[in-house]
C-alpha cells in the first residue's frame, strides 16, 4: 500500500510559493524511509528465528520492487532521470518476479540471492539521494543522485544476469515457456485478449517518451514471442486464447510515436480491440497462416491499422 501512496505524493501539485518544498513530498519521503525500516526489520526478524516460508521468500522481494519501482517511475514522471534506466530495471524486475512465481507453482521456491539484496540497498540509498536532491537541488546532490541511480542501474542488471545464470535449468521449464507466452493474465475469463490488451496499455506510458525506446521494447516482445511460442508444441493453425503476448505487442505497436494522454489512449484502446476482434481484412487472411506467424501477425496489423487512424486523430 505503501508503495502506490508514495508515488501519488511524489507527483502531487505542489502548494504556496514556487521555491517551496511542497507537505506531499515530505510526507513521501518519510513513508519511503518508513516501508524502508520496516522492511528490513520483518526480513532480519523471519531470518533470526527461522520464520521464513516458501511463499514468503517470493512475496517479500515481490513487495520490494513495487515498493521501489514505484517510486522510480514518480522520479522518472518528473523528469529527474531517464526511463532508459527505468524500464531496463522494470524489465529485470518484472521477468526475475515472473520467474519466481512460476516456479514456486511447480515447488521451486527461490529467494534472493546476495547481489539481488546488495542491488536492493543500493535502490534504497538511490532514492534516498533523489530525494536529498529535490530537498536541497545543487550540483552535489545532483551528481550523488545520478552516480547513485547510475550504479543501482548496473547492479540491478547485474544481479538479473546471474539470478538467470543460476537459474537456466529452470528456464527450459515447459510451463515457464506457456506463462511467458500468457503473460500470467492468459487464463483470467472472460475475455483473455482484453486483459492482454490492458498489460500493453500500462506498458504504454512508460516507454512512449522515447521512440527508440518504444520500438526496442516492441522488439523485446516479439523475441520473446517468437522464441516461446513454437516450443509450445501446438497444433498446425491452433490459436489458444490464453497465449496473450501478441495483443502486447499490438498495443505497443498502435502507439509507437503517437502523443499519450487519457483520450488517445482511450481511444487507441477501443481502436485496436475493435481491429483485433472484427478482422479487417487481411487480417483474417493473416491469421490463417501456420505457427507463431498466424498467432502474431493479425495483431500486428490490428496494431498498424490503429497506429494509422491515432496518426490522423492526435498529429
Amino acid at each position: 500500500m505503501i508503495g502506490l501512496i508514495i508515488p501519488i505524493l511524489v507527483l502531487w501539485p505542489p502548494a504556496g510559493e514556487p521555491e517551496a518544498i511542497p507537505w506531499s513530498l515530505w510526507a513521501a519521503f518519510f513513508l519511503f524511509i518508513f516501508g524502508a525500516l520496516t522492511d528490513f526489520w520483518d526480513g532480519w526478524i523471519a531470518r533470526k528465528h527461522h520464520l521464513e516460508t516458501p511463499l514468503g521468500r517470493v512475496l517479500d522481494p515481490t513487495a520490494d520492487k513495487v515498493f521501489i519501482l514505484a517510486t522510480m517511475a514518480s522520479f522518472a514522471a518528473r523528469g529527474i532521470y531517464s526511463y532508459w534506466y527505468l524500464v531496463p530495471m522494470f524489465v529485470r524486475e518484472i521477468l526475475v518476479t515472473f520467474c519466481r512465481i512460476v516456479w514456486l507453482r511447480e515447488g521451486h521456491a527461490i529467494g534472493a540471492e546476495r547481489a539481488g539484496k546488495l542491488k536492493l540497498g543500493l535502490q534504497v540509498a538511490s532514492v534516498s539521494a533523489t530525494f536529498l536532491f529535490l530537498f536541497f537541488p545543487n550540483r552535489g546532490t545532483d551528481g550523488l543522485n545520478q552516480i547513485l541511480i547510475l550504479l543501482a542501474f548496473v547492479l540491478t542488471l547485474y544481479s538479473g544476469f546471474f539470478f538467470f545464470l543460476h537459474n537456466r535449468n529452470l528456464l527450459r521449464d515447459p510451463k515457464l515457456l506457456k506463462a511467458a507466452a500468457t503473460l500470467g493474465v492468459g487464463e483470467l475469463r472472460p475475455f483473455p485478449g482484453t486483459y492482454g490488451s490492458l498489460v500493453g496499455l500500462v506498458l504504454v506510458p512508460l516507454v512512449a517518451h522515447d521512440s527508440t525506446l518504444h520500438f526496442l521494447v516492441i522488439a523485446a516482445f516479439l523475441l520473446i514471442a517468437y522464441v516461446t511460442i513454437p516450443r509450445l508444441g501446438l497444433g498446425k493453425g491452433e490459436d489458444p486464447l490464453e497465449i496473450v503476448i501478441d495483443e502486447v505487442v499490438g498495443v505497443l505497436i498502435s502507439f509507437w510515436m503517437i502523443p499519450i494522454n487519457f483520450w488517445s489512449l482511450l481511444i487507441g484502446f477501443a481502436l485496436f480491440r475493435f481491429f483485433d476482434i472484427v478482422k479487417v481484412p487481411p487480417l483474417r487472411w493473416l491469421e490463417k497462416k501456420p505457427g507463431v506467424h498466424g498467432i502474431m501477425l493479425d495483431d500486428i496489423g490490428a496494431g498498424v491499422y490503429t497506429w494509422l487512424l491515432l496518426r490522423i486523430l492526435f498529429r
